[in-house]
């Protein structure tokens, strides 16, 4: 059976198994997200039920109530987990996303696509023939070229993935 019941205890990670959760932590945390999301991220990754309840999550992590509420809200508002419940329980179950990483690709590309429209905003302020004027150009050029080239990437990587039977 998936999951645990509310009465089962979580079983204990493995040290090498923290110690992965905790590097995705701090992945997370360089690339400017909470610490604290990235580890919530991995837990659900590596979890063999492929669901957790928010018991297990706070057990499984020594984490706050609080802290595993916003990191689960934040990590569903990205698109990564989403929540899911069970007949007859009234306590929340999460799992990783099945389209997660189409929806963070999407976002990906929204974000380069707002980078590259603020970029471009910036050659008003800049002097032409300036140093920051060619540098402002140059990454339009590369933004403008990375944002064509990333859909034509993610149809390459379907066909790798459906080559690959993933």
């Amino acid at each position: 059976m998936k999951g645990e019941s509310r009465n089962q205890k979580s079983p204990e990670l493995s040290q090498k198994r923290l110690q992965y959760i905790e590097r995705m932590g701090i992945f997370f945390e360089r690339e400017g997200l909470p610490r604290m999301a990235g580890r919530v991220f991995a837990l659900l990754l590596t979890d063999e039920k492929d669901i957790l309840s928010t018991a297990n999550i706070l057990e499984l992590l020594h984490a706050s109530r609080g802290s595993v509420s916003t990191m689960t809200r934040f990590l569903m508002h990205r698109g990564m987990i989403e929540k899911t419940g069970r007949p007859g329980e009234r306590q929340d179950y999460f799992r990783i996303k099945a389209d997660a990483l189409n929806t963070m690709f999407s976002e990906r590309l929204k974000i380069v696509h707002e980078f590259k429209s603020v970029i471009r905003e910036g050659l008003q302020y800049a002097k032409p023939g300036s140093a920051s004027y060619d540098m402002i150009r140059e990454l339009e050029g590369f933004y403008d070229w990375f944002e064509k080239r990333l859909p034509e990437l993610w149809k390459e990587w379907e066909e790798e993935r459906n080559s690959r039977g993933l």
